[in-house]
């Protein structure tokens, strides 16, 4: 039997109208964020949240939606008042680092390349290819190259963002527990776990659009400026006094300044600096692929969360780089030139 649930949940939320001022309040915060990708992105995630909790056949909203609408403007107003952990949430929705974006990025970056065999072999080998988590199955070799890619990167491991990959294969045990082979189901259901756990453990590359404008935001070569925000109308306030027995039955003794405020996190000043250690540590969790021309595969690069110092520069290819650990050559002997006599030191 289900449990019954608070009245509060819905009574708050039971008219269009007041759904209608909680949207308007969510897109209004997410027009002040500080991120121009995660202004649009959150704008249309937003708008399809709202437009499939419309197009159910319930009037009235569960309890959980309203629990999300409610939630997902308390966190994205606590963004925009420069509090680290909401923003940080915020930006990795946005740069599909987590949430419903990494899926669709996944899934693009997955997708394969069909292609339509010309001659009767090139369709017998389609054709001959084994079955998905059969004996013989490989994964793509960009999904192995990815993975390999995330286990030597120690910044995905110490942010924790997407769990750690355990294994680049699938551990398949030779025997049992009675001594004997493993069966073919069992193997498959072993391939099935060790991929479907890999690929949510996979952070996918971006867009080359978002890439380029993140990399701008890190670099400045983009400029940014904080989002002004508009002032609201001040309510009116009722010129009748307060009494003081009021003022301490509903408020309580004074107090000098506590840290109450603070309890959920200290906020920041969103400042150009604030925003490129954020934009730093989300491009820290970006690959880069290229191509390997030497083993003809797909190679991943990783960003650092800061600043790496230089410690070597490219020289031009025609200077010769082994002049500049030569000796200097030294002077025939007896043709060093002295000092003359009246500079000499005389004895005292």
């Amino acid at each position: 039997m289900a449990r019954p649930q608070p009245s509060h949940w819905l009574a708050n939320l039971s008219t269009p109208q007041q759904w209608r001022h909680l949207l308007r309040a969510t897109l209004r915060e997410c027009t002040y964020l500080p991120d121009p990708v995660a202004r649009n992105y959150m704008r249309e995630h937003i708008l399809s949240r709202y437009r499939a909790v419309s197009s159910r056949r319930s009037n009235k909203a569960g309890p959980q939606m309203v629990h999300a609408a409610r939630n997902a403007l308390s966190v994205l107003r606590r963004a925009n008042e420069g509090y680290s952990r909401p923003l940080e949430k915020v930006l990795l929705l946005s740069y599909g680092r987590t949430g419903k974006r990494r899926h669709e990025m996944l899934a693009e970056f997955l997708k394969p390349e069909t292609e339509i065999p010309n001659d009767t072999q090139s369709a017998k080998e389609l054709i001959c290819q084994p079955t998905k988590f059969g004996e013989g199955w490989q994964p793509p070799s960009i999904v192995r190259s990815l993975a390999l890619s995330h286990t030597r990167n120690p910044v995905i491991a110490s942010v924790r963002v997407r769990p750690v990959i355990k294994a680049i294969s699938p551990p398949i045990p030779k025997e049992n527990i009675w001594g004997k082979e493993l069966a073919q189901s069992r193997k498959m259901n072993i391939r099935r776990k060790w991929y479907f756990a890999t690929l949510s453990s996979l952070l996918p590359p971006l867009p080359e659009n978002d890439l380029r404008t993140l990399d701008g935001l890190v670099s400045g070569t983009i400029p940014w400026e904080p989002v002004k925000r508009r002032k609201g109308v001040k309510p009116e306030t009722d010129a009748r006094p307060e009494s003081e027995i009021l003022k301490l039955l509903v408020k309580g003794p004074e107090k000098e300044n506590t840290f109450a405020d603070f309890a959920n996190g200290r906020p920041h000043v969103i400042t150009a600096r604030f925003m490129r250690r954020q934009w730093r540590r989300i491009s820290a969790l970006v690959p880069r692929p290229y191509w390997n021309e030497t083993s003809q595969k797909w190679r991943f690069e990783w960003d650092t969360p800061k600043m790496v110092p230089t410690l070597s520069y490219s020289l031009d290819s025609s200077i010769d780089s082994e002049a500049f650990f030569k000796e200097p050559p030294q002077p025939p002997r007896g043709t060093a030139k002295r000092p003359p006599r009246d500079e000499q030191q005389q004895p005292q």
